[in-house]
């Protein structure tokens, strides 16, 4: 799928240090984030939203962002490295039969993160890939993919 439209939701900083690690094997994606970003990341468009991090009620108004952004994009996927940020795109995903792809922020080497067991939970991503195998192990159907840094090589990431 290296040639379709990707969309990236993630929180700033290491979140998005390690899906832009991942982004930078496909042709075009579009991101979300909580801040506006000063750094060229290749990415074809940027959308700032409200973060959900303190804010459960935030989520609910980006459900409704969430909805048109998707629609705008028409994405083959979408993907995140974490933050709860991608909690209302994961709904609509689900919802609209999009692909959402999960892979665990790589600071997780004990338990899956907080979002990606609600993620988990409630069977909001198609996929839920971790960083380390024996936290993959835990848990039924997570899958170890590898440490970002390393898929960055890999051009058969399973989006």
């Amino acid at each position: 799928m290296k040639n379709s439209r990707i969309l990236t939701v993630v929180n700033a900083g290491g979140h998005l240090t390690q899906a832009m690690c991942v982004m930078s094997v496909f042709d075009e994606f579009h991101l979300v984030t909580s801040i506006k970003i000063e750094a060229e990341l290749g990415a074809k468009s940027v959308t700032i939203i409200n973060s959900t991090q303190f804010n459960p009620l935030i989520h609910i108004k980006n459900v409704f962002k969430a909805y048109r952004i998707i629609k705008k994009i028409n994405p083959a996927a979408i993907f995140s490295t974490g933050g709860p940020i991608c909690i209302p795109f994961a709904i609509v995903a689900k919802v609209l039969g999009i692909k959402f792809i999960y892979l665990d922020t790589l600071s997780r080497v004990v338990e899956l993160s907080n979002t990606a067991k609600f993620l988990y939970k409630f069977k909001l991503a198609t996929k839920i890939m971790c960083q380390w195998e024996n936290v993959a192990n835990k848990y039924q159907g997570v899958e170890y993919y590898g440490k970002t840094f390393n898929i960055c090589n890999d051009r058969n990431m399973p989006l």
